[in-house]
């Protein structure tokens, strides 16, 4: 059964006077069942972006809503689905003693701590999301932070961090194995920031909604790419920036421009919310 009770075009319906945008946040539901299907409708649509963008390899990747109900539960895709056929009922709840305790599927257990753990440390944080886009992983591997060498990778400035997976050693001098350890140290590395690099693995985006972290999933991996290409022609300019917004304005406007992918996708591929 389609879920179209909380479907919209959202781009068409903003609140606007005399064709300008009037809104300045991004809207939210007060009932939290609402809510709850409102992230729901937008993960399984950003599963479908990302299937388009190319950010599926094999069974990697993953991307979870925090619930609005249970706030230490989290939605999650079921291993093995397709992430161009993920639906809204597809969708598993996850409490946090890592059970499903909504949905029927295979649960993706590498998820586990590295979700809970931050969704913990950052009361803040709704969206989680972490894919294996090609040029997202090429550029981890090289260790470096973005430079504001597009408008678009200036949005990364003092926001991102990498974190080097393969130097955590355990007392032994061995990689540390520790899946409780490992996520310490990748929630303490992440810290306030909205992109992580896990070196020579791939991209994690958060966000205070469903719809910022994707918005900044999709960026980070078209910012890899336009750096990739940039430094393989010669050596970019990179200008002298002037104060960025602030973090409201910055979270504002990833959410506004997840929007219109939203309207494209939800056109294209309905069936998302059944």
């Amino acid at each position: 059964m389609r879920h179209t009770r909380l479907f919209s075009q959202s781009t068409y319906s903003l609140p606007q006077d005399n064709n300008r945008l009037t809104l300045r946040e991004p809207t939210r539901h007060l009932d939290p069942l609402q809510e709850r299907l409102h992230r729901k409708q937008r993960l399984a649509a950003s599963y479908r972006l990302f299937a388009a963008l190319g950010f599926e390899v094999g069974i990697a990747g993953h991307f979870t809503a925090r619930d609005p109900v249970e706030t230490d539960h989290y939605w999650i895709n079921p291993l093995g689905v397709p992430f161009s056929q993920i639906c809204v009922s597809h969708l598993l709840r996850v409490d946090g003693a890592g059970q499903v305790v909504e949905g029927d599927g295979v649960l993706n257990t590498s998820a586990l701590e590295l979700h809970y753990d931050l969704q913990k440390a950052r009361p803040d944080v709704v969206g989680i999301a972490h894919v294996h886009g090609f040029h997202g992983r090429v550029w981890s591997s090289l260790g470096k932070l973005f430079q504001p060498i597009t408008a678009e990778s200036a949005a990364f400035v003092d926001d991102q961090v990498i974190f080097e997976r393969h130097a955590l050693r355990a007392t032994d001098g061995r990689l540390e194995r520790n899946r409780e350890r490992v996520s310490e140290a990748f929630v303490k590395t992440f810290a306030q920031h909205h992109l992580l690099f896990w070196q020579n693995h791939g991209l994690w985006t958060v966000g205070q909604s469903v719809e910022t972290a994707a918005w900044r999933c999709i960026l980070a991996d078209d910012t890899a790419r336009a750096h990739l290409l940039a430094y393989s022609a010669g050596t970019p300019v990179i200008p002298d920036l002037d104060a960025g917004s602030d973090a409201a304005g910055k979270e504002f406007f990833a959410w506004l421009n997840f929007l219109p992918l939203w309207d494209r996708i939800c056109r294209e591929q309905p069936d998302l919310l059944d």
